[in-house]
């Protein structure tokens, strides 16, 4: 019997900021996260970081909070339906597939959604797996470009479930599907679906979570990775090479040169006085979250059109291109998320796997 865990980050069980330190402290003192020597990060969580970041961060995560809670939670849990559907509607079909359902002498197919950090865990899905009678797992995280922090921090929490349930099943890791034809097209497809126009002047900006430059000096392959699924999305939309910009978000702490550049607020800054249309698109994301959420509609929209361009709170809640008050510059290319185009991906990125 089979399972499948699509895994993430996580989120806080709700906006308020006990909640908020509860969760900030298990990710911050995460191996792959953590910024320095591990009592010294932990002192300087405890006394510095933690008692302001909770209040800060509580005003974002009210900002992007919905009626079902956590939008990372609830959209990964609808992808995870919906990729679960494909593999029974496959089954139905009669052509040897494994199903969710599974009749006499079927292999079965269970799809879950889990988180490294909080709730749904990772241990949580493994032990109803394993009730199930799920004898091989497949671990996806859904970052297309893999990184030491966060896709290697998923693929840690994994072994760790493993350990901490003693259960050890056979296991497959998919660390990244950055040039996948699914994924490759599926971006392409959403680009050209907000009205992409070469012709006319408008620019692509991709932006991507940082990562700092000391993974990368330890061998971290993510920019070539995003390299690398640029040219093939700039290819799928016949541009040249170079005509899609890459840049970064999401940087944490002080010291902004310690990481990857360039950053996304800083071109978006340059490029304020022009008038082409940016169309922005976030590739290494799969799912919506706080990066999306928040970030697009609160700073990067103002860097780019200024101070004066606020966002529309009432509207934010899964439609970035509605909470962005813009004069038609910014235009926003929406993340798969449980779009049944997405579910199509994940689906053809595990058969390429379990094939």
């Amino acid at each position: 019997m089979l399972g499948i865990l699509l895994a993430n980050t996580g989120s806080p069980s709700s906006p308020e900021p006990d909640d908020i330190e509860a969760y900030l402290r298990e990710f911050l003192m995460d191996d792959r996260i953590r910024q320095a020597p591990k009592p010294v990060w932990k002192w300087l969580l405890r006394h510095h970081i933690l008692p302001k970041r909770k209040y800060s961060s509580a005003k974002r995560y009210e900002f992007i909070w919905t009626e079902e809670g956590s939008p990372l939670l609830a959209i990964q849990q609808r992808l995870a339906e919906k990729v679960q559907a494909l593999f029974d509607a496959e089954a139905t079909q009669g052509n040897g597939a494994p199903s969710s359902t599974g009749g006499e002498g079927e292999e079965c197919v269970l799809v879950r959604s889990a988180m490294s950090y909080g709730s749904p865990s990772i241990a949580e899905m493994l032990r109803e797996m394993c009730d199930a009678g799920v004898d091989h797992v497949v671990l996806l995280p859904l970052y297309p470009q893999s990184a030491y922090s966060p896709t290697m921090a998923v693929v840690d929490s994994f072994w760790r479930a493993q350990d901490a349930i003693g259960w050890h099943p056979v296991s497959t890791v998919i660390d990244n599907y950055h040039d996948h034809p699914a994924y490759i097209a599926a971006m392409a497809q959403a680009v050209r679906a907000v009205g992409f126009n070469a012709d006319a002047g408008d620019k692509i900006l991709f932006s991507l979570h940082a990562i700092p430059l000391k993974d990368e000096a330890a061998d971290d392959t993510y920019r070539t990775q995003v390299a690398a699924s640029t040219r093939l999305i700039e290819d799928a939309l016949g541009l040249e090479p170079g005509s899609i910009t890459v840049a970064f978000q999401s940087v944490f702490g002080p010291h902004k040169e310690s990481w990857v550049s360039p950053l996304s607020l800083d071109v978006l800054e340059s490029w304020r006085d022009e008038d082409f249309r940016v169309v922005f698109a976030c590739p290494g994301f799969a799912i919506d979250c706080l990066e999306t959420l928040y970030d697009i509609p609160c700073e990067m929209v103002p860097a780019l059109e200024g101070e004066a361009a606020q966002p529309m709170v009432d509207k934010v809640a899964g439609n970035i291109q509605a909470a962005c008050n813009t004069q038609g510059r910014f235009v926003w290319v929406p993340t798969l998320n449980d779009s049944e185009e997405h579910a199509r991906v994940i689906k053809a990125v595990l058969d390429s796997h379990l094939s």
